[in-house]
């Protein structure tokens, strides 16, 4: 079972870094967007769910594997509610925001799973790929909110 589990990882995470860029870089609408979205996001599920099981056969070893399972779980879980439903309490394009972020972190953890596993666990690779793809988030983020349809504020007069 344990070598089934690492390859479900190692195929799920392979997929999941060669799709990465390409969705980011996809128009977002319906179409190659979200088809390859898919794919990614079931690769997410496969990379996540063997991490647990990978995790249970070595917990004292693997812990920082689960971690990153739960937390890309979640981010991923998070980004396709807002894909989804896309909620309007967050403003005009906030739930482009939200996806863009929690996404992006999914990307983050597929970077810094596969730059431990190729250091050998060295702590740069933990971090370096968080601080990087932090910034590239934030930059997007920033172009996101500026094109935002800004809310002109009316003045009534009695």
């Amino acid at each position: 079972m344990h070598t089934v589990l690492v390859v479900i990882h190692a195929a799920s995470g392979t997929i999941g870094l060669l799709l990465a860029l390409p969705v980011l870089l996809a128009p977002k609408r319906r179409g190659r967007h979200t088809l390859l979205g898919r794919v990614y996001a079931g690769a997410t599920v496969g990379l996540s769910l063997s991490a647990f099981g990978l995790f249970a056969y070595d917990p004292a070893h693997l812990w920082g594997l689960a971690v990153l399972g739960a937390l890309t779980l979640g981010w991923l879980v998070g980004g396709l509610w807002f894909a989804r439903r896309r909620p309007r309490g967050f403003g005009p394009r906030g739930w482009r925001i939200w996806h863009l972020n929690l996404m992006g972190s999914t990307v983050i953890a597929f970077v810094t799973g596969f730059a431990v596993q190729m250091s050998g666990g060295h702590l740069a690779a933990w971090l370096t790929p968080t601080v990087l793809g932090s910034l590239l988030i934030a930059r997007t983020t920033a172009r996101e909110v500026a094109r935002a349809p800004r809310r002109v504020a009316v003045a009534t007069t009695s």
